[in-house]
């Protein structure tokens, strides 16, 4: 009767957290050219995005390296759950470049929120060789 208790109780404590599934469950995006508009979406679901940091200041959970590319990162709505991470623009030179979102779920009474941290990149291809 104690194991079964014991199994029960641990059960019951794993499902009171909140996962994060952060998609595309790939590690990369679709490539870019240089000179065409790209754009692309992080889906970041479970739970609705803590987007404060350790001293309780507002952070986006996201950053691109490198940050001169013509890419840029930002929210796909105005919804306060920010689940949705757009990246998008115009590339200017090739190159690879990487998108890493990270941060955690909020938790609830019953739930506590789990961390993601999710590193993507995207290949910027030349468009003379394209064109």
């Amino acid at each position: 009767m104690k194991r079964i208790y014991v199994v029960y109780v641990s059960s019951f404590l794993s499902a009171c957290t909140l996962h994060a599934d952060v998609t595309p469950y790939s590690n990369s995006l679709s490539d870019a050219t240089v000179g065409i508009f790209y754009a692309s979406e992080i889906n970041i679901n479970g739970g609705a995005v803590a987007a404060l940091d350790f001293n309780g200041k507002e952070r986006f959970v996201g950053e691109i390296n490198p940050s001169d590319t013509g890419l840029i990162l930002r929210y796909c709505n105005d919804s306060p759950a920010h689940n949705c991470i757009r990246i998008q623009g115009i590339p200017v030179r090739p190159g690879i470049v990487t998108v890493r979102v990270s941060g955690g779920l909020f938790g609830t009474n019953v739930a506590k929120g789990e961390e993601f941290d999710k590193t993507y990149t995207i290949k910027i291809k030349d468009s003379k060789k394209y064109s």
